[in-house]
């Protein structure tokens, strides 16, 4: 895009938030108690959601930038120490249009219901201040993306921690399709949405764009949401929803993290994670593709079979992509076999139109307003 088409859509972005956010104030208000405390249970699985908005405003020191985690297309993160001491992860959400008032509550809802070691818990909420709060659990360490790309020779992740992490969170992600009881879509699987605790363990966040998908429909249409590299094709370019959109994105998260490469959609094909580690498999050198900064330092049998299986999650065809559950057996079961894959596609910023793009990055944090993945420069 040209410096002066940016600056005119940034110009009538701003616009819009400011009409939205007059328009919605009202909406959001007459919103927040029709569906109020009584439309959300006190308590789910030992979860209480009685924050005052004040104890979680001084928690943050009053959300002061010094506490601040992180930011996402939904919100920004702060972290709060509560009265008697706690450190928890305070979720400031932006509520400039009806759908981000909707998506606060879709997050409390999907997420109060479930309980899994790779998944971020929800301790509560405050829905009767001037904004609505989300409570996490605080993690302790950065997401995976600041210490995966931020080359130096302090934070090198080992594999042993790599292999650690993509186990972790296929079987968080299994869980979120069908071990909870009900099937849900998490949408924005990314290297910045897997936090690390103390020990480097992930867990899944970020569930604004979450949806929960009846047993018993194949699919679901819906506009696009998530993050541009991510996405996989047959819901990229139609819309169509199935839980194998996340094996796409899990996919291209576990060549991520065995390369130490971005996928980069803002390029040619050659640039492509996806691309360079399909043409090292026919190479039939595909272990050649590990990050470099480990010096030879991997199990090359785990190695090829995580590269392996992140090229079959990223297969064009639905049908081809595993389960996310036979993905987690396959990466700790030696036994299991691994098919082969065909070449995944190139899916970069071009197959998206200027008003699909739009969409794209207002619907979720994509990649085209996410400054992690701009282009050096922009």
């Amino acid at each position: 895009f040209s410096p002066w088409v940016i600056i005119g859509l940034a110009s009538a972005g701003v616009a819009c938030a400011v009409l939205g956010a007059i328009g919605t104030y009202i909406s959001y208000k007459r919103f927040s108690k029709k569906k109020g405390l009584d439309d959300i249970p006190a308590t789910r699985n030992n979860i209480s959601l009685n924050y005052m908005y004040g104890t979680l405003e001084k928690a943050t020191d009053h959300f002061d930038e010094s506490r601040k985690l992180g930011q996402g297309g939904a919100g920004t993160v702060f972290k709060g120490i509560l009265p008697d001491g706690k450190v928890v992860a305070v979720k400031r959400l932006f509520f400039n249009t009806r759908q981000w008032v909707d998506q606060f509550f879709n997050e409390v809802n999907l997420i109060s219901g479930i309980q899994h070691k790779n998944l971020v818990s929800l301790l509560g909420c405050s829905i009767e201040g001037p904004e609505s709060l989300l409570v996490y659990e605080y993690v302790p360490n950065s997401s995976l993306d600041q210490i995966l790309f931020v080359k130096n020779t302090i934070n090198i992740l080992s594999w042993s921690h790599r292999f650690n992490i993509i186990c972790g969170t296929a079987e968080g992600l299994a869980y979120l399709h069908g071990g909870s009881g009900v099937k849900i879509i998490h949408r924005d699987i990314k290297s910045s949405n897997i936090l690390l605790d103390e020990n480097l363990n992930p867990k899944i966040a970020d569930f604004g764009l979450a949806c929960c998908v009846a047993s018993d429909k194949s699919h679901v249409s819906t506009a696009i949401a998530g993050t541009l590299g991510y996405m996989a094709p047959e819901y990229l370019v139609r819309g169509q929803l199935t839980e194998k959109a996340d094996v796409y994105a899990f996919g291209v998260l576990m060549l991520e993290i065995a390369t130490g490469r971005k996928n980069n959609v803002f390029s040619e094909r050659s640039s492509s994670t996806l691309y360079l580690v399909w043409k090292q498999y026919k190479a039939e050198s595909i272990t050649q593709a590990i990050d470099s900064t480990l010096k030879g330092r991997f199990d090359e049998r785990e190695a090829s079979i995580v590269l392996r299986v992140g090229l079959l999650c990223t297969q064009s065809s639905v049908a081809l992509r595993p389960t996310m559950s036979e993905v987690a057996q396959t990466l700790t079961d030696r036994r299991c076999v691994i098919p082969s894959p065909k070449q995944p596609p190139f899916l970069n910023a071009s197959v998206l139109s200027p008003e699909d793009a739009m969409t794209s990055s207002f619907m979720g944090s994509s990649a085209l307003n996410d400054p992690r993945t701009q282009k050096p420069g922009n």
